[in-house]
């Protein structure tokens, strides 16, 4: 029923990277304000585009994908062939629909932003799905008991500070569905 990318960061891996960067500063590590109280991955939904793209340096052409989270924009090409895994439970919902004109611009200025000569340059969607990926949610309480997250990318182990406010939006979604 979805399309899923496996994890390749595990849960502990994951926890010691956002302790790193609770801890990163000098100043942190004297005034340890914020502790890591729990984890949990989360797989949020991305537009997934199979594109050709066509350069001047590249005329024969090249294929990959790319994926979109359409809250953010955020994205990330993908390798044609990176092993995407199908299975039958059903992912959270995604909260917003891109069109392949959108993908088509974000993808053209992510391949071909540094090129001088684009007047050869052309990219085509060839297909459009969703994907789940996978982050790893670290839920953390400050000496005043105020509590925050921070969000580990599960593929590249890179806390992704950007990706926080698509976290909450879609974890208060998430409660908003509970109530119902």
């Amino acid at each position: 029923m979805s399309y899923y990318l496996e994890p390749l960061i595990g849960e502990k891996e994951a926890a010691r990277k956002m302790n790193d960067h609770l801890s990163s500063a000098w100043w942190k590590k004297l005034w340890k304000k914020k502790t890591l109280t729990a984890v949990e991955e989360l797989r949020l939904p991305f537009w997934c585009f199979d594109y050709e793209a066509v350069t001047h340096t590249v005329p024969e052409g090249m294929k990959g994908r790319i994926a979109i989270e359409p809250l953010s924009r955020m994205n990330a090409i993908l390798p044609a062939d990176y092993e995407v895994t199908y299975k039958e439970e059903a992912g959270m919902e995604i909260l917003e629909t891109l069109g392949n004109e959108e993908a088509e611009r974000v993808l053209y200025w992510e391949l071909f932003a540094k090129e001088k000569r684009r007047e050869k340059n052309k990219v085509s969607i060839s297909g459009r799905w969703l994907v789940y990926v996978p982050y790893w949610i670290g839920y953390t309480k400050d000496a005043e008991g105020l509590f925050d997250i921070l969000a580990v990318d599960a593929l590249n182990g890179k806390v992704d500070l950007p990706m926080k406010d698509t976290v909450l939006h879609y974890l208060m979604d998430g409660r908003e569905e509970m109530k119902k």
